[in-house]
């Protein structure tokens, strides 16, 4: 009998270091939305990490984060090892941060596939999650592509990317990733059964995914490998990350690759990406009217309340958000809720940091 093949080892990469600016005045630049609970009894960033219960070792799943957030990271996680926990000197978007989580595991597991998650996404089905990542995993290691996971789009949203397949199978070829459509594009990608949502998710093998980086964005590796071969000391860091350019590992890599496939989701997902998207896992009241916290509403339909320590009352409201912090209140329609990243960049501008 032939000796039965080593599973790859499988390495989870979180990527932590998000803001969450959508969540403002909830969210700060201490307190971002992976550290929210949004939905559920826990933190998303917990809910990420305890979602690989029992098909990952704790010693294989690793969180990037921001410098100002690690201490804070290492303390809601103690199962994990503290070096677990990498550390970006700053955000530089989600290119640099797994190009650090690569040179970092190299050192580590070379012979590793990488997971690559978000922190801050909810996702339903767990058992179902687990079994598409093992799906991944193994068309990586086997067919040494890219592997990317795509959701079955339920309507046409136009503030998603997409993956537009080509070929057969349970892990089709990528022809093309799109970005956000206008409706009638959407419509279109809904309708076609061959568009996915983009949900940010990526599996590889760590030779790999340096092999690609190398060849479509090497300025990506190069001053991180120079970091590493003097030592990888962390107050080094700082200044090999300040020469990598500040991109998406979409636009960086996954866009110019010819080796990309992608795994149709069977799990349920969520960017949980703004005010309105949390509503949708609260129950509404008769008139539409969503309430955490203490509040009164009179004669008030399809509301929004996200109490603090005081009373709410409102009186012949429609289709309002309201967050309460106890330095900061905010108001706003549901369809405008995406701007609020301009208050927040207001804020920025105005010299506001007591707020942030």
């Amino acid at each position: 009998m032939k000796p039965t093949a080593k599973p790859p080892r499988k390495l989870a990469v979180i990527m932590a270091g998000g803001r969450g600016t959508r969540f403002w005045p909830r969210s700060r630049s201490r307190r971002p939305k992976q550290f929210l609970t949004m939905v559920g009894n826990e933190c998303l960033l917990v809910q990420t990490v305890r979602r690989l219960d029992g098909s990952f070792r704790p010693e294989d799943i690793f969180v990037v984060t921001t410098e100002e957030l690690a201490e804070q990271t290492r303390a809601m996680l103690p199962e994990l090892p503290a070096r677990n926990v990498l550390v970006e000197p700053e955000g530089r978007n989600t290119a640099p941060c797994l190009a650090l989580a690569l040179v970092t595991l190299e050192r580590w597991a070379p012979e590793g596939v990488m997971v690559v998650l978000s922190a801050d996404s909810w996702i339903a089905d767990r058992s179902r999650f687990l079994q598409d990542i093992e799906t991944a995993v193994n068309h990586a290691a086997g067919k040494r592509d890219l592997v990317t996971f795509g959701i079955p789009p339920t309507y046409p949203e136009t503030g998603y990317g997409y993956i537009e397949t080509e070929g057969e199978g349970a892990v089709p070829g990528v022809r093309a990733f799109r970005e956000k459509p206008s409706y009638e594009q959407a419509v279109e990608f809904l309708e076609s059964g061959r568009h996915y949502w983009n949900a940010g998710m990526f599996v590889w093998t760590l030779k790999d995914f340096r092999s690609e980086l190398k060849r479509h964005s090497p300025e990506f590796l190069a001053p991180l490998d120079e970091w590493a071969e003097a030592g990888a000391k962390p107050e080094r860091l700082a200044q090999a990350y300040r020469r990598l350019p500040k991109e998406s590992i979409d636009f960086a890599l996954m866009e110019k690759s010819e080796r990309v496939a992608v795994v149709p989701a069977r799990f349920r997902w969520s960017d949980v990406g703004s005010w309105p998207a949390v509503v949708e896992f609260h129950e509404a009241d008769a008139a539409g009217n969503v309430i955490q916290g203490d509040a009164i509403l009179i004669e008030s339909t399809n509301c929004a309340i996200f109490g603090g320590s005081r009373l709410i009352a409102g009186s012949g409201l429609a289709d309002l958000i309201v967050v309460d912090e106890s330095d900061a209140l905010l108001l706003c329609r549901k369809d405008r809720a995406q701007d609020v990243k301009l208050i927040v960049e207001k804020l920025k501008a105005m010299g506001r940091e007591d707020l942030l």
